[in-house]
């Protein structure tokens, strides 16, 4: 008896492994009007035999059948997605659902049923035609595929992106010939071939967008992985993209460089940033090109930026005087530095345009209390913060792109700057790392660990291998060594120097009776908006709206600020229609408004660090992470969220939740945070800013 069950057993296990191995001939998907007819041709193994197809309510689980129609060879099945939706959908919904067949497989003379996905790790050949996203009254239905399962899906309601099929995007060179501009590599798709590529180069701050030659080959297609490989090729004329810089009056501006690929079966262009360099490192791709007119010259510089390096095109204004004065003096750099090296002159900035971080308190303190030393600061003539900045001398400030500022900086011996360090540099661009001697100081903007910042703060890269690293605690600097293998000698634990005003006990200044929302801002410029952004917007505004929110402001007598960053300034209009104070991140004193607030949400900006540091609860706002079909705010690869200090929640009534919780609580912030908190502080003191001079003096000497 057993030995017959054991047989049998085996039986099952040898079938079931060979139905996991079977792929079936072809999956054809056809969108035409309101209809999707799905078609599938079956393998002749194992006699499989269709019996139904199923679409799956993941939320519900329920099942809803379809008949299969069968002819020439192929079995069929149609549903019309708006009747479905009026059917099947809920008040309000926000569903996903999913594609199944149920076959029957035979093997020796015993059935087998199967409900399996329609998904392309099962077929050989796949094609589609008019797959795209369906409006009907006031829902809106997200063809796709699972990345679990790779069957084919749609969402009520819940956004998906198509950039799920871009399987990999890479830049293998970057040739500046002449005035030519060229960038070549590879895309990668899956299930969609490209018909179409148009590349756009669109401004950062004011939007220029200006279509790019550019040039795709298929090089390999495969059936079973439904994988394609192109070639691209990208040429930039800088000469008429400077000129037609000149006639707009462009001013120092970042450019984008985007792909807008028309996938085989969507009716909407796919975007991606041409971005993922081969060797992203490589300092011959960064030679730049310049232009005069007039008494002006524009520089066009390559570079990268951003986790994924990016690829933008950096623009930068030079009077031509100052910029012929840049060129006559470099090769003379190496001889003239060692008469000047005894001044030891310090050089800190944060971005041209701005005093107001890390930079800028560092700056202040070594101007009130080590007047003596030879300590500038970069800063645009145009930048708000200038007369705040001139108040401590203006002959201690370098005007940007002037011959001072040139000339200083080819001469200094210490430069301070944030993770952005080529902001600071004449052209923004590594290749200026060469002529400077300056040892090179990272000093972060925030806490590290909220955003991924390996591109820029890596050791090894060839681009900027600084010579200090500043950070706030042991888990900091632990973090600092695994993720950007700083060794430990190059880290210093000081602390941040804004950090000194935050922690100063003002006995005039009460915290207020205010709940201060802080959205996080993201690097997509103006004129792409990534669905994170949207799809936070909306949460954020859901959440203002919503009754027992309302009920928890009203009931402990709280005011609400909303703090936009600059990549939602396109839902200004939305937020201020609501019961709350809406402001500007870019125009506040951030500082300031985290010392009024009692209370903090986020999704994951890292100001929560600092808010958390006055020993206040901070909330990490993060819906639908475990379900939204987009990328997702927080990057738990390169995120210790374990130590984070404070809640994360990832729904509107989770969210609720624990605000009734802190409420109860008395707006103090638990036990266990606050053990968070002393861990990501390990100087909770106002002398953040002396040991950073200590630091630096001892790097020097």
């Amino acid at each position: 008896m057993n030995s017959t069950t054991n047989e049998q057993n085996l039986k099952i296990e040898q079938a079931e492994k060979q139905i996991k191995e079977i792929h079936h001939p072809s999956f054809v998907l056809k969108k035409q009007d309101d209809d999707l007819l799905t078609t599938v041709t079956l393998t002749n193994e194992l006699s499989a035999e269709l019996i139904e197809f199923f679409i799956l309510h993941r939320e519900t689980g329920e099942k809803y059948p379809f008949k299969a129609q069968f002819a020439n060879g192929a079995h069929s099945f149609s549903v019309n997605i708006r009747s479905f939706i009026k059917q099947y959908a809920p008040v309000d919904p926000k569903e996903h659902f999913e594609f199944y067949f149920t076959i029957r497989y035979t093997i020796d003379g015993h059935s087998i049923f199967k409900d399996e996905p329609l998904s392309l790790n099962r077929f050989d050949h796949y094609e589609s035609y008019g797959l795209t996203e369906v409006q009907d009254s006031g829902h809106r239905l997200y063809p796709y595929f699972s990345r679990k399962t790779h069957g084919f899906c749609f969402t009520i309601n819940i956004p998906v992106r198509s950039v799920r099929y871009i399987k990999q995007s890479t830049i293998d060179s970057v040739q500046l010939k002449k005035d030519t501009l060229t960038l070549t590599g590879t895309i990668m798709t899956k299930a969609n071939p490209i018909n179409r590529i148009d590349t756009i180069l669109v401004g950062r701050k004011f939007g220029h967008r200006q279509t790019i030659h550019s040039d795709h080959q298929l090089i390999q297609s495969e059936d079973i992985t439904h994988l394609y490989s192109y070639n691209y090729q990208i040429n930039l004329d800088l000469a008429d993209c400077a000129h037609e810089f000149f006639l707009n009056k462009t001013g120092d501006e970042d450019f984008d460089l985007y792909f807008e690929l028309y996938l085989n079966g969507l009716f909407e262009p796919t975007v991606i940033r041409v971005s993922n360099p081969s060797d992203a490192n490589a300092k011959k791709n960064y030679t730049y090109f310049s232009h005069s007119y007039g008494k002006k010259t524009m520089v066009l510089a390559p570079n990268f930026t951003g986790q994924s390096n990016n690829f933008i095109l950096s623009v930068t204004n030079f009077q031509k005087e100052s910029f012929e004065y840049m060129k006559e003096l470099l090769p003379f750099i190496p001889v003239l530095r060692p008469f000047y090296s005894n001044r030891s002159i310090w050089i800190i900035g944060e971005t041209p345009m701005e005093a107001r971080n890390n930079g800028w308190n560092f700056y202040r303190y070594m101007r009130q209390n080590y007047p003596e030393k030879e300590v500038y600061y970069v800063i645009d003539s145009h930048s708000p913060d200038y007369a705040k900045a001139a108040e401590l001398g203006e002959d201690h400030l370098l005007i940007y792109k002037s011959k001072k500022y040139i000339w200083t900086l080819a001469m200094a011996q210490l430069l301070v700057t944030t993770e952005e360090p080529y902001a600071i540099l004449p052209t923004r661009n590594p290749l200026w790392l060469d002529v400077l001697s300056a040892k090179k100081v990272l000093l972060p903007k925030n806490v590290l660990g909220l955003h991924n910042a390996k591109s820029t703060f890596e050791y090894n890269t060839k681009r900027f291998k600084a010579d200090l690293i500043l950070v706030s605690s042991k888990t900091e600097k632990r973090y600092a060594i695994e993720t950007f293998n700083f060794p430990k000698e190059k880290i210093s634990l000081t602390g941040l120097p804004r950090f000194d005003k935050l922690l100063t006990v003002e006995t005039s200044s009460a915290t207020k009776q205010q709940i201060l929302l802080f959205p996080m801002n993201q690097d997509s410029g103006l004129h792409y908006q990534s669905d994170v952004i949207t799809h936070m917007a909306l949460c954020f505004l859901s959440l203002l709206k919503n009754p027992a929110f309302l009920d928890f402001v009203d009931h402990y007598h709280l005011d609400v600020v909303v703090a936009l960053p600059p990549s939602m300034l396109h839902y200004l209009s939305a937020f201020t229609e609501n019961n709350c104070t809406v402001v500007l991140q870019s125009q506040e004193d951030v500082q300031q408004l985290i010392k009024d607030s009692k209370l903090f949400i986020t999704d994951a900006d890292p100001i929560a660090f600092d808010f958390s540091f006055l020993l206040k609860p901070v909330l990490f706002y993060q819906p639908d992470i475990k379900t939204h079909s987009s990328e997702e705010p927080f990057d738990s690869s390169c995120t210790y969220l374990n130590e984070l200090p404070g809640e994360i929640t990832t729904s509107e009534e989770s969210l609720i939740h624990l605000l009734d919780q802190i409420g109860q609580n008395q707006f103090q912030v638990t036990r266990k945070n606050q053990q968070k908190v002393d861990a990501l502080l390990y100087y909770h003191d106002t002398q953040s800013a002396q040991r950073i001079y200590e630091a630096i003096s001892a790097l020097l000497h």
